[in-house]
């Protein structure tokens, strides 16, 4: 659950695209993110993990109308380090104590891992807090 400093943004079950090349964000959630400033089209987010790593993670948008957000950077070492998989869960919260990140906005990263029998998710283990 969110400490009373951080709102949920999103939480997902992660796809094999997720897991292997980048994570994409539901569009109706780039309110919740770091402006875009005239032709950038990246930012860099910088999200706390259960231990307290930080990891920078590029967030690009594409250039023309459908405005998709994509984070890549530094995402799949981050999923290959949890050892994430097809089906589990992240939840991703955005820190609201000015006192986090240079910009005032930190964020934070929750992942819940899938169990599974002959393949089939049966439910989710206890989450894992990789920020709080």
């Amino acid at each position: 659950m969110a400490s009373r400093s951080e709102i949920l943004v999103f939480s997902k079950e992660l796809t094999k695209t997720d897991v292997r090349k980048r994570m994409s964000i539901p569009t109706n959630k780039l309110p919740h993110l770091p402006q875009f400033q005239g032709a950038c089209h990246a930012v860099v987010l910088e999200v706390e993990d259960e231990r307290g790593q930080v990891w920078n993670m590029r967030c690009s948008i594409r250039k023309r109308k459908y405005l998709k957000p994509v984070i890549s950077s530094s995402w799949v070492a981050f999923a290959r380090s949890k050892n994430l998989g097809i089906g589990d869960k992240i939840f991703f919260y955005r820190g609201l104590n000015d006192e986090d990140g240079p910009s005032g906005v930190k964020y934070k990263i929750k992942v819940q891992k899938a169990t599974k029998v002959f393949g089939a998710i049966v439910g989710y283990g206890s989450p894992v807090h990789a920020a709080i």
